[in-house]
């Protein structure tokens, strides 16, 4: 939702330029582990400086979805495919599905008949931007959808770098933005995209990935703090790769992809499928027209199902017990909730997870004999390990895995339960719980050298994709491993190739 230039619009702006008083603030950073992510998660506040706000208001609406790139072919300039490509103008759908359309205050009149009788059965209406406009032509064209029988939503046009996400995330449901399960309203959507203000910076606002991953977590967390869902988010794959490090945190979100091509074209990270594919800027329907990935049945489910499970996301199905630290945008939801629904991991007895407690080598070997799915086996009478008695709560898993040749202990004798188990162990345990096969290649690692003690069963990991390492290069052998590590391990472990 993309904005026009106002000047070669010949608009004249009538608002008065308003200045952003100097101001900082800090999004509360949910920050993701090094381990497994794209994007190192520096922990450090936006600082903003007086900067103009962009004149909107009047004759100006500000911005809309796809804005850049309508600028770019009003200019007759090239457009990198898969940012949103040409645009596509035809009466046909390029893809099966229910048709539906967005607006701003660029449509003002929209003949919503019209509209209906060519087969649009939804509409996203803009209500807000940043936190300084609102639309005038919103409820006129909300209730002009309503009213011939669509499933209508507000969209806000996202400012990242002028105020925090939860000021600009209340200031869209204040304007319009709000959510009911009622079966006629759809979520939210927060249009996240190139910037089109040459006053706020580059095409990310200035903002690195961390401060825009964290940006939007604070406004998608407030949204759904006060609706009691989460937003759906519109953007396109191009920019997300940019902008976001290509971060796939936000998968448990639908997604509103923009590409005006005959065909999709490749998802952002996270995600294999969109639920929303704005297509074209250029008709059949006023504004830009969009297709739903589903039937009609299923648009109703997304506009009244707070829990909508998003057509394309690669997270795991999300069926087992939450635990109060471990909320659905944490960067290992899917990968603990799998480890719950599958009974690997009961948590703690207060509802706790603890995701960043290491975790030990007993209960590590209880995790790995209930992953294995708790296979009939009668312990030894007689302990092999000189620390670990037949009383202990884990003797019969600790057992198991010894019998396995999974684990073999130290020299002296001992298993040493109660310690936290390192990374190099980590890799150790699932290479011989795998059949210890052949492994080719050197180590990716920077820290990880042909004749290490482990190279090759930290090799045969990360050959594997069970492992990414971190930013710099480097698998931190004697690391110890976290309790959201191990879930996100095993869940790959599982499901490797």
């Amino acid at each position: 939702m993309l904005v026009p230039s106002l000047l070669r619009r010949g608009v004249r702006p009538t608002v008065a330029l308003l200045a952003l008083a100097s101001a900082s603030y800090l999004v509360p950073a949910h920050a993701v582990p090094a381990e497994l992510s794209d994007v190192g998660m520096e922990s450090r506040s936006i600082q903003q400086k007086e900067t103009p706000l962009p004149v909107t208001g009047g004759d100006n609406p500000g911005a809309q979805m796809g804005h850049v790139f309508k600028n770019a072919e009003q200019e007759g300039a090239g457009v990198e495919q898969n940012g949103l490509a040409d645009a596509v103008q035809s009466d046909l759908p390029p893809a099966p599905g229910v048709l539906g359309m967005d607006v701003s205050g660029w449509q003002p009149n929209v003949n919503w008949v019209n509209e209906y009788a060519k087969g649009a059965r939804f509409a996203y209406v803009k209500a807000s931007e940043g936190s300084y406009y609102t639309s005038d032509d919103f409820s006129s064209q909300y209730l002009g959808a309503d009213r011939v029988g669509m499933l209508r939503g507000a969209y806000h046009f996202a400012i990242p770098s002028l105020t925090s996400g939860a000021e600009q995330a209340r200031f869209f449901i204040a304007n319009g933005g709000g959510w009911s399960p009622d079966g006629r309203t759809l979520p939210g959507l927060l249009d996240i995209e190139y910037n089109p203000y040459p006053q706020l910076g580059n095409m990310c606002f200035n903002m690195s990935p961390a401060q825009m991953n964290r940006w939007i977590t604070d406004f998608t967390e407030t949204y759904r703090g006060i609706t009691g869902r989460y937003p759906a988010i519109y953007t396109t794959t191009h920019w997300w790769r940019n902008c976001t490090g290509n971060t796939d945190v936000f998968n448990f979100m639908p997604l509103h992809l923009a590409s005006y091509s005959h065909q999709p074209g490749a998802m952002p990270n996270g995600w294999v499928e969109q639920d929303i594919w704005q297509y074209s800027d250029a008709g059949p329907f006023a504004g830009d027209s969009n297709i739903f990935n589903g039937t009609m049945s299923d648009l109703r489910g997304f506009a009244a199902n707070a829990n909508y499970r998003p057509v394309g996301s690669t997270r795991p199905l999300v069926t087992g017990k939450d635990f109060i630290d471990v909320p659905p945008h944490h960067v290992f939801y899917g990968e603990v909730n799998w480890l719950s629904s599958n009974g690997i991991s009961r948590g703690w007895e207060d509802g706790t997870y603890r995701p960043t407690t290491s975790i030990t080598r007993e209960v590590m070997a209880a995790f790995m004999y209930r992953m294995a799915g708790e296979p009939n086996y009668s312990p030894p009478a007689r302990s092999r390990f000189s620390d670990v008695p037949t009383s202990h709560h884990f003797y019969k898993e600790i057992s198991w895995l010894a019998d396995q040749g999974i684990t073999r202990g130290w020299d002296d004798g001992t298993f040493r339960p109660d310690e936290s188990i390192s990374r190099e162990a980590m890799a150790t345990f699932f290479y011989r719980l795998a059949g210890e096969p052949a492994v080719v290649g050197a180590s990716p690692f920077l820290d990880v050298q042909r004749g290490d003690t482990f190279n090759r069963e930290i090799t045969w990991l990360a050959s594997t994709g069970i492992t990414r390492g971190w930013d710099d290069g480097t698998f931190r052998p004697q690391t110890p491993v976290t309790r959201e590590a191990m879930a996100a391990f095993m869940y790959r472990f599982t499901y490797r190739p």
